[in-house]
């Protein structure tokens, strides 16, 4: 029995509709069977008929509230009748409700993952991309450097440096067995560009 989750949801909240309206007839019918009440109205005299009298009213009214417990309780124990495979029934329904909704998030959770994953690696070649860019026009200007440096030291009859190489290294995004790790890489000072 495969259901949609739409169908689910709609067969959950009429059985939890169904459920609660049982339920409050339930408690409507405990509250009425607490209010059962035998009214009793003493003798204003002692007389014989009299006494006679309120123990025949006391009877009846015995009777009727007596009645009235037992239709109440036969009512209550219908409804329970009802509620017990309602309630088993959407118990089901929502865990299988349920369940599809799990599987449904984690499907979610699993695409959001992989289509992060692929952002990710193509943000990183893009960033490797840039670094090998940097670092070539970083080896061109080493290279223009040592081509022009030797001719400012001749035109200033000293040693000079026209360019000082402090920066060692260049960012770069390196796999690793738990994703990606951003971190720097040596420039390589002695490739030749042609």
């Amino acid at each position: 029995m495969s259901q949609t989750i739409p169908e689910l949801q709609k067969e959950v909240r009429a059985l939890q509709a169904e459920v609660t309206a049982l339920q409050e007839s339930r408690e409507k019918l405990g509250v009425q069977r607490s209010e059962c009440r035998v009214a009793v109205s003493f003798p204003k005299n002692n007389t014989p008929e009299a006494i006679a009298e309120f123990h025949q009213q006391t009877a009846a009214f015995g009777e009727q509230w007596l009645q009235q417990i037992q239709e109440i309780d036969r009512e209550t124990k219908n409804i329970e009748k009802q509620l017990q495979p309602k309630q088993a029934l959407l118990n089901y329904k929502q865990g299988e409700l349920d369940k599809l909704l799990a599987g449904q998030h984690w499907q979610e959770v699993e695409n959001h993952v992989q289509t992060g994953e692929k952002r990710l690696q193509a943000q990183a070649r893009r960033i490797n991309q840039a670094a090998a860019q940097l670092e070539a026009e970083i080896q061109a200007l080493k290279a223009l450097y040592d081509q022009l440096n030797p001719s400012y030291s001749e035109w200033f009859q000293q040693p000079t440096q026209i360019v000082e190489f402090s920066a060692k290294t260049i960012p770069y995004a390196f796999p690793s067995s738990s994703g990606l790790i951003l971190e720097n890489k040596e420039i390589e000072w002695d490739k030749k560009e042609f």
